[in-house]
């Protein structure tokens, strides 16, 4: 009889603490990416929660893994959701990063370079990851000079690609982020020829499977990665270089570097996903629909979000902390 409970016992110990599987999409030096660098989640195993990472180069391809299932949960910045929506993906938002840097984005080009301007680019060679938030801005910068996607020969590569294609002059000039970007400003000595000045913003936006939203043990999942998101940007903010150093020794990413990336992100900040938020994501959509680069027309509406609870607050009313 002893031995029977004790058999009983230990299963369901063992069933409890791998009760819950949940998969956060993370790129390199983002909010999540400093979640995982503290290790904070780990402590939730004891709860039967199982908190795992899966790294991508660019937000397209981390929204296509969470659409086959693979992935419950991650942040890319504004064109990813548009595109994966667009192709029948079903995700939602459920929060925002609100981004305050004008130059965590940019258009780059060889030292030697004899381009000056973003009109120079007209007939150029120009790589961009495809349905990335650096293609929207791309289209913006072109827009600015009276140019538009059909005025460049645009090269569809992920980061480590491009930063190849660029340094052997395969293509002309790069769109690309951080911490790309100014890994590659230092390393090559390229010069920046536009910015997010005088351009729209492009906030960090995570969304989640519809799936995820459904069931009961992942969405609580998600409201503690939510919590520890924001308990984690406010941490950040006050230990800047705490947290170049985590960066540094989770990605091996100079430090030289991360000096400068990491204090382009200062206010790191998350908040829920309103309705209001509808607003540029749609302009976003609408644009890329009259270039003729989204697949179908997307109209973005209330099926497209949750707006969940506050974050802290909804950790604490779930009694796990």
């Amino acid at each position: 009889m002893r031995r029977t409970l004790l058999l009983t016992l230990t299963a369901t110990l063992a069933s409890t603490a791998s009760a819950v599987t949940f998969t956060i999409g993370y790129q390199k030096g983002g909010l999540p990416n400093l979640l995982k660098a503290r290790g904070t989640l780990d402590a939730y195993a004891k709860q039967g929660i199982d908190f795992r990472w899966s790294l991508f180069t660019a937000g397209p391809p981390l929204l296509e893994a969470a659409n086959a299932g693979a992935v419950d949960f991650g942040s890319v910045g504004d064109a990813p959701g548009v595109f994966a929506l667009a192709g029948g993906a079903a995700l939602q938002y459920v929060a925002v990063s609100d981004r305050k840097s004008l130059d965590s984005e940019a258009i780059i080009v060889p030292r030697t370079s004899t381009l000056k301007t973003v009109a120079d680019l007209r007939g150029k060679r120009v790589g961009v990851a495809r349905g990335s938030s650096a293609h929207a801005f791309l289209q913006n910068a072109l827009k600015t000079a009276k140019l538009g996607l059909g005025d460049i020969t645009l090269v569809p590569l992920l980061p480590p690609d491009a930063r190849a294609a660029f340094e052997s002059g395969a293509i002309d000039a790069w769109a690309v982020w951080d911490p790309y970007l100014t890994t590659a400003l230092q390393a090559t000595g390229a010069r920046v020829l536009r910015d997010h000045r005088g351009l729209p913003r492009s906030n960090s936006y995570y969304l989640a499977p519809s799936a995820v939203l459904k069931d009961a043990d992942k969405k609580r999942a998600l409201q503690i990665v939510l919590a520890e998101l924001e308990a984690t940007a406010a941490w950040a903010n006050t230990h800047q270089d705490d947290v170049i150093r985590q960066f540094s020794d989770e990605l091996g990413i100079p430090q030289s570097v991360l000096n400068v990336t990491v204090r382009k992100e200062v206010p790191f900040n998350i908040r829920p996903f309103r309705s209001t938020d509808i607003r540029p994501l749609q302009g976003l959509a609408d644009t890329f629909r009259d270039v003729g680069v989204l697949p179908r027309a997307l109209k973005l509406n209330a099926a497209s979000y949750v707006t969940l609870p506050n974050f802290s607050a909804a950790l604490r009313a779930l009694g796990v902390k």
